[in-house]
């Protein structure tokens, strides 16, 4: 493609480029204005059955832009002899070379074309325009909204004019120079040239080899199209025929956007997505852009992913402008509260009854560092949020309204990451010690903080778990039939990642209750008791329990059905699933994909997840929802 027009371009630049035109029929316009001094030659002028001037090439072309732009250069790059100039400089144009000439409008610039030899005269924004007064074969169109280019034949190739327009620019290889190529080939001889017709004569032919550069333009937006089906094609391939799953998992979006799923309390799915626009500039590899406009659809339940679909616009009226980074979703443990986070503002919505109804609960104003976890929301409304920095671990929550946040723990002995909500007072998180004891090792451990009694915790050593050396991650459960449940991935030196279950003998608002008013009873520590540290009481373990679930395979985001039966889990870049009262392990998913992020539907029939694909001829990969049943 040539270089970038020049937007900047004024009027007086383009009314330059005509100098040649000037110039080149001087003499011209002698011989014709000593032939209109003659009564006769008004009546030939006004009533001629033929083109005057110059005979018309059809490589030859006038161009009348609606805006500051160039379109000279792209088209003597294909192969044309162009000039162009606004409207007014053509008419006014006209008004020197024949100053008896009263056409004004296209037919001034078409009179123009006549006497100057152009064989077109390319219009932008033709409905801007009056062509009522042209003696158009067919009368003049309706434009519509895409139709940037009308060409209107002149001289020769007129009597009557041919007016064409661009067909709908390509999804994938656009812009207005290519608008106004395909306006042109649609006039003939210029049509004749993209036929391969042993009935195309030898001026054809010699047209041909002229603009043949404007072919392989048009050539190449064709190709464009097949590769991007192509690749589409084979995108489908990858994520249906090659999926090796029985069931076969269900698309829940198309190949050609990004897909973000979220399963909601109300049995329905959210999809939140991105349009991916792809190019090519050559037809033989691809490029693409996402959108920077996220749409959000709801799915209800049972319902085709694809029929299915309907706007969300109980959120954010069914749509987001990304104006940095891309936006953060998290969602309550339960699917009922949303959480987005886009250019540093945090903004709750709770699900409502009905289908994808939420209600605003409000924007967090607290700020939190570039880079910082916006936080894990619950349906109270309030979110928790982690800060390690300072030489301090601070562990808070904030709802919206709060001018700042409030310390559920902050010390210099430990770094925390991001916790989960248990109940509606509860949370539990891994932390890791800053110091190491005696021996040199730094011990990781789980704590539980309540958000009724700050700075007040317990801990839960990771010895616990068959001698672990790294907690990797906690992860809300159901409550069990004796208390609190959770899940725990663990790493130990003997028997590698581990993912636990644990289960406490007691809910966890019951535990946290009497650990601490028992610790309380005893005298506290003077930093405790002067407010520079939060009291930490170690748990019994005693009527604990720490079942191994899953041992043969590195686990990544487990989560729960909502009726405690089953463990879905990413592993292997497949999706599995595991009794949450033990037993065999199952995959859900056998593929070349990466599959991630699984979350259950609000039944627990099923498992919604994230697929991540490449994009044949990019160097892109692209993320897309998929849904399989759960199983038994």
């Amino acid at each position: 493609m040539a270089g970038s027009p020049d937007r900047s371009a004024s009027p007086d630049r383009s009314a330059s480029d005509l100098d040649v035109l000037r110039r080149s029929h001087r003499g011209k316009f002698v011989a014709l204005a000593a032939l209109l001094a003659t009564a006769g030659g008004l009546v030939w002028w006004n009533q001629r059955p033929k083109p005057i001037g110059n005979d018309e090439q059809a490589e030859r072309v006038l161009v009348v832009p609606a805006a500051n732009w160039r379109y000279k250069p792209y088209l003597e790059k294909w192969g044309f002899v162009a000039q162009e100039g606004r409207l007014k400089t053509m008419v006014d144009e006209l008004r020197e070379k024949v100053p008896e000439a009263k056409e004004d409008g296209p037919a001034a610039v078409l009179k123009l074309a006549d006497w100057a030899g152009f064989a077109f005269v390319a219009f932008e924004d033709p409905a801007s325009l009056d062509f009522s007064g042209l003696d158009i074969e067919g009368g003049v169109p309706t434009f519509a909204k895409h139709h940037r280019f009308a060409v209107v034949s002149a001289g020769d190739y007129a009597f009557p004019h041919k007016l064409t327009v661009n067909a709908e620019p390509s999804e994938f290889m656009n812009g207005p120079e290519l608008d106004l190529l395909s306006a042109l080939f649609a006039q003939e001889p210029l049509a004749s040239t993209l036929r391969d017709d042993p009935k195309n004569g030898p001026d054809v032919i010699v047209l041909r080899t002229k603009v043949q550069e404007g072919i392989d333009a048009i050539d190449a937006i064709k190709a464009a199209e097949a590769t991007v089906a192509k690749i589409a094609d084979k995108a489908r391939v990858l994520l249906v025929d090659k999926e090796q799953g029985d069931p076969k998992p269900t698309l829940l979006g198309g190949v050609q956007e990004s897909v973000h799923p979220i399963a909601l309390a109300d049995g329905g799915t959210l999809l939140m997505t991105r349009k991916a626009n792809f190019s090519s500039s050559t037809g033989f590899n691809a490029d693409l852009e996402l959108a920077s406009t996220w749409g959000f659809f709801y799915v209800p339940a049972g319902a085709d992913p694809v029929a299915g679909r309907v706007p969300c616009t109980g959120l954010l009226e069914g749509s987001l402008e990304e104006s940095g980074r891309a936006p953060l979703f998290r969602t309550s443990p339960q699917g009922d509260v949303l959480l987005i986070h886009e250019t540093g503002r945090s903004r709750l919505f709770k699900l409502e009854s009905g289908g994808c109804n939420f209600s605003a609960l409000g924007e967090i104003t607290v700020p939190i560092a570039r880079g910082e976890d916006p936080g894990e929301p619950h349906r109270s409304g309030r979110v928790a949020r982690v800060n390690n920095s300072n030489g301090e671990g601070v562990v808070s929550l904030v709802k919206p309204g709060d001018e700042v946040a409030t310390d559920l723990v902050r010390t210099g002995k430990a770094t925390f990451s991001l916790p989960v909500w248990l109940d509606d007072d509860i949370l539990v998180g891994i932390a890791n010690d800053t110091f190491a004891d005696s021996n040199g090792y730094y011990h990781p451990s789980l704590h539980f903080y309540s958000a009724s009694r700050p700075d007040r915790a317990l801990r839960l050593d990771a010895q616990n778990f068959d001698a672990a050396v790294e907690l990797q991650q906690v992860a809300y459960a159901p409550p069990g039939p004796q208390g609190a449940r959770l899940l725990v991935r663990a790493w130990g030196s003997e028997r590698g990642e581990q993912l636990f279950r644990v289960d406490a003998p007691a809910p966890a608002a019951q535990l946290f209750a009497d650990a601490i008013a028992a610790a309380e009873k005893a005298p506290l520590p003077a930093e405790v008791r002067d407010g520079m540290e939060p009291l930490v009481v170690p748990i019994d373990t005693r009527g604990w329990s720490f079942t191994p679930l899953v041992n043969e395979l590195r686990t990544h985001d487990p989560v729960v059905s909502v009726d405690g039966r089953l463990v879905a889990f990413a592993g292997d870049l497949e999706i599995h699933v595991v009794p949450l009262a033990g037993g065999q392990v199952r995959a859900l998913t056998r593929n070349e994909l990466e599959d991630h992020t699984p979350m259950f539907s609000a039944d627990g029939k099923t498992v919604v997840f994230r697929t991540r694909f490449p994009i044949e001829k990019t160097n892109w990969t692209l993320t897309t929802a998929r849904s399989v049943p759960a199983g038994e």
